[in-house]
């Protein structure tokens, strides 16, 4: 077995013995995965170190077992275990690469509706987009025996923003068929272009469907337009999601060129601010809403 630490002198004669015990025993070894470990180490003593390619993990034999010690990405691997995989995207979990959890907590949040767009309405106008509702959260904790061997995780895209329209809806995010929360509505386009005071509604926010916590995204803030005297408009914010948001709507006097686009959702299932333009100061195609942000699955392996 591995003998500990030696000083190689000068003119000292190098034994088969010191190569096993000092090098061989002591060095760590490389196998594609545990079967080929255990075809060219029958026979492992305590203190023997090795990493498998498969899972990447570092591995010591202790006890009579081969333990996990830390994986590639620096996580220790232990009873006490913990990691936190995330999807931004659409994917696959495989539960084989991580054979040390037990539990799962799965997070999905559904994508942000987008703000509503504005147009060009001429020197006596105004015109303003409300804000997108913000996705869905739904939360469940479960055994990994009692997920498939690969789970299909559909994250939901962000509505999109454009001038002169309702903004687009934000998608429905997934765990398999055991998370689901929906995606926010996008917020509304209006306009006025006499002396009447306006309002038009923000997008609702997208809810929790499938799951054992359910909640339901922050919806947009209103769009409003003061023209009987006070003469100002102002855009919706964007709906808070689980994970927060905007939520800031921009008031615009009448006479300045404040006029914007729409800011985009800031964090996971964020919905997208509206977008203002008065006094025939902007664009004539007019100012997209801000885009809602995209949903995405957190799972907390333990």
């Amino acid at each position: 077995m591995g003998s500990g630490f030696k000083t190689f002198n000068s003119g000292d004669i190098l034994t088969a013995a010191d190569v096993q015990n000092y090098l061989q025993d002591q060095a760590v070894m490389v196998f594609a995965n545990a079967t080929a470990r255990d075809a060219a180490v029958t026979s492992p003593e305590d203190g023997m170190v090795c990493y498998l390619e498969d899972t990447k993990y570092l591995q010591v034999y202790e006890d009579a077992a081969w333990n996990n010690l830390i994986d590639s990405s620096g996580v220790p691997a232990s009873a006490a275990q913990k990691q936190i995989v995330t999807f931004t995207a659409s994917g696959t979990f495989s539960k084989a690469s991580y054979p040390w959890a037990t539990n799962a907590k799965i997070t999905v949040v559904g994508g942000g509706g987008a703000g509503g767009g504005s147009e060009d309405v001429g020197v006596s106008g105004e015109s303003a987009g409300s804000g997108g509702g913000a996705g869905g959260t739904a939360v469940v904790q479960v055994t990994t025996a009692s997920l498939a061997a690969s789970e299909t995780v559909t994250v939901g895209a962000g509505g999109t923003g454009v001038a002169a329209a309702n903004g687009g809806n934000g998608g429905t995010t997934s765990f398999g068929t055991i998370a689901v929360a929906t995606g926010g509505t996008g917020g509304r386009f209006g306009q006025e272009t006499g002396a009447t005071n306006w309002a038009e509604e923000g997008g609702a926010g997208g809810i929790g469907t499938t799951g054992t916590l359910l909640m339901q995204g922050g919806a947009g803030q209103n769009a409003l337009i003061f023209a009987d005297g006070m003469d100002f408009v102002q855009a919706g914010g964007g709906g808070l999601s689980s994970f927060g948001g905007s939520g800031i709507s921009g008031a615009t006097p009448r006479g300045s060129i404040a006029d914007h686009e729409g800011a985009d959702g800031p964090v996971p299932g964020a919905g997208g601010d509206g977008s203002a333009q008065q006094n025939n100061t902007g664009p004539a195609a007019g100012y997209a809403g801000g885009d809602g942000a995209a949903g995405i699955v957190v799972i907390e392996l333990s």
